[in-house]
């Protein structure tokens, strides 16, 4: 299987945002409508998605420029991992595999309340010491690309903003 971003995961993971940034849009215009211009109200919608949108454009931002150029290629019949088509790795070189996910992605859930909460990654880690980044702008879910490779040490941290920049 071949890992790389797409402009679908990128969509996918900016949803909630697009989606979100919709409804408070018809949100102003509906109570524009009804209350008339309200200064008050106006300062608090404009806070209120700042503080949604600069974390999540951070992240996505981050993550693309993280995996921009990266393909990952899992074989599993060979159990070998090609990360951009360099030198094939097999599975017993890597050490572990390290997920960084918001709450819902641990337990499993799909009902999310900030656009960020969907930004996660894997830290591939291999025995020579180099690692490579895995992020869902590659594969929306990281965890299920990743558990086609099978006899891997798994850990699992939890990060509500899952930036790359905290290791």
């Amino acid at each position: 299987m071949e890992y790389r971003v797409t402009i679908r995961n990128q969509f996918k993971s900016l949803e909630f945002l697009i989606y979100g940034s919709l409804f408070f849009a018809i949100l102003v215009y509906i109570l524009y409508q009804n209350e008339g211009y309200s200064a008050d109200l106006l300062q608090f919608f404009s806070v209120y998605y700042l503080v949604l949108l600069i974390p999540t454009l951070f992240l996505h931002i981050e993550y693309y420029l993280k995996n921009k150029n990266d393909i990952l290629t899992i074989d599993t019949c060979q159990e070998l991992i090609s990360i951009n088509e360099q030198r094939p790795i097999s599975f017993n070189e890597i050490e572990k595999i390290t997920f960084f996910m918001p709450p819902v992605w641990h337990r499993k859930g799909i009902i999310r309340l900030l656009p960020f909460e969907d930004y996660h990654y894997a830290k591939i880690k291999m025995k020579n010491g180099e690692y490579f980044v895995f992020t869902c702008l590659m594969a929306y879910r990281v965890e299920e690309a990743l558990e086609l490779i099978s006899g891997v040490v798994i850990e699992k941290k939890t990060r509500l903003f899952a930036t790359t920049l905290l290791e």
